[in-house]
């Protein structure tokens, strides 16, 4: 019973975001850039904190990830899309099949908008981490609390809505097979916030530091199944 509960919730929430995404016209956002100095450029567009920047993670190594200054609010990783889709569709359905309940107080919104994933990415890891990267009076800090009651279709509808600059869709050889996904901790658990998913996905509790848990999580569940993939990995810190 509480799986059949579990799938006619996803059913209904699939169905509600597939009649919200059908109000906002189809458009295609021009995508963010997979490099620190684009990010940040957006961080200070959106009146984020300065305390805090986005830095590259050159590797899984001890030495490599020690090099990324703490602490470590948030990561970001760029990863093969069309290449994990099995995979991922496999999670979902796995989740869904143990009765799955994700946290209903992590700040998580749906992708409706073509390349908006970066945009999306960087949001997630502003927004989990409010207290520290969300500037007061900042237009940030008012969209953030306006939708922090609202469901995460809604949130991604009014985001679809609310951004400017829409461009029209991109060329047939444009590379738009990557995607982007936010790692942030919530109630001491790593989450997987990824806008294309029904809901926010727990990878366990932290063992140590958000940084090394994510890369734990990102040689499982994502380099694992394309291990001659092309990813990229990002990380919202502390300025050096």
């Amino acid at each position: 019973p509480t799986q059949q509960r579990a799938a006619r919730t996803e059913q209904l929430q699939a169905r509600q975001a597939s009649s919200m995404a059908a109000e906002v016209k189809k458009e295609f956002w021009l995508p963010l850039e997979s490099n620190p100095e684009v990010l940040n450029g957006f961080r200070d567009k959106l009146s984020a904190s300065n305390a805090f920047a986005f830095h590259d993670v050159y590797g899984f190594d001890p030495d490599l990830l020690a090099m990324v200054p703490q602490p470590c609010l948030a990561v970001l990783l760029l990863f093969p899309y069309a290449e994990m889709a099995a995979a991922k569709a496999a999670q979902l359905e796995r989740l869904r099949s143990e009765g799955y309940a994700p946290d209903a107080g992590i700040f998580f919104m749906r992708q409706y908008v073509g390349n908006a994933c970066g945009t999306i990415a960087c949001v997630h890891a502003l927004a989990a981490n409010s207290d520290f990267t969300v500037s007061a009076g900042s237009e940030l800090e008012a969209w953030i609390g306006a939708n922090k009651p609202l469901s995460a279709e809604d949130r991604g509808t009014n985001l679809a809505l609310a951004k400017e600059g829409q461009t029209a869709a991109p060329d047939v050889g444009d590379d738009v097979n990557h995607h982007f996904v936010a790692f942030v901790a919530h109630n001491n658990c790593v989450y997987e916030l990824d806008g294309t998913k029904p809901y926010p996905i727990n990878h366990g509790p932290l063992s140590s530091d958000l940084l090394s848990d994510a890369i734990e999580v990102i040689k499982r569940e994502f380099v694992a199944h394309v291990p001659d993939g092309q990813f990229n990995i990002m990380a919202l810190a502390s300025v050096e």
